[in-house]
């Protein structure tokens, strides 16, 4: 049983909820989480149990050598990281917080010896996608496979819904949209919710019975395993 777990990309929609859900399992002691600023935990984390965080506070330009001491061993990790372009400022600066620094926290992860790893990419994954956005996170999917980690996990979700006001204004207004009709739409596109996308996460992190060494998990497979 893994113990313990290490998060990067924790103060995001997805990464609070699955520190909140990570905290309160009785066969983990502590949560390492990897932030680039320091943060008032109790404010950032309402309703985890602070008591098995454990912050840790890097320069992500050095990400790659500063965290690999800090990852426990055995350890579950997770990827929870990720921007818009509007956001990062550019595709370049883009690529590099969504896919440079999660293949560096990857490789720190595969010479500390974690369990396993879990990566939230999208939907639409693809290295030969039309989407810039897609196409990026297919090569983060595409250059951790390669890494031959032991077991690394990549979760494909459709549209978040529950995602707190953080500027992603289209997301923000397809939520209000579409959230009423989400039941009819097909599991494979249906819109996900931030706490079942986590809960999925959990639910294969600790699934003892996965035995292949890189899998995906759909976006109808998500909605399967949170229930």
């Amino acid at each position: 049983m893994n113990s313990r777990a290490i998060v990067l990309g924790a103060t995001g929609a997805i990464g609070k909820q699955l520190v909140a859900q990570l905290s309160h399992r009785q066969d983990l002691t502590d949560i390492v989480l990897i932030s680039r600023r320091d943060l008032k935990l109790s404010d950032e984390f309402a309703g985890a149990d602070i008591a098995k965080l454990d912050l840790k506070v890097v320069d992500f330009q050095q990400l790659g050598q500063q965290v690999r001491s800090l990852i426990p061993a055995n350890s579950l990790a997770f990827i929870t990281l990720g921007t818009t372009q509007k956001q990062a400022g550019s595709k370049a600066a883009f690529r590099q917080i969504d896919h440079d620094l999660a293949l560096a926290f990857a490789r720190a992860c595969k010479s500390a010896g974690v369990a396993r790893l879990g990566v939230i990419t999208a939907l639409g994954a693809n290295v030969n996608s039309l989407s810039f956005y897609n196409r990026v996170k297919g090569e983060v999917e595409r250059d951790i496979q390669a890494l031959d980690l032991p077991s690394v996990f990549f979760a494909r979700p459709s549209l978040l819904l529950g995602r707190p006001d953080d500027g992603r204004f289209v997301e923000k207004l397809a939520d209000i949209v579409f959230r009423p009709f989400t039941q009819w739409f097909p599991k494979a596109v249906r819109p996900v919710s931030v706490h079942c996308v986590a809960a999925a996460m959990l639910n294969v992190a600790y699934d003892a019975d996965i035995d292949s060494a890189a899998f995906v998990l759909t976006n109808a497979q998500i909605h399967q395993r949170c229930s």
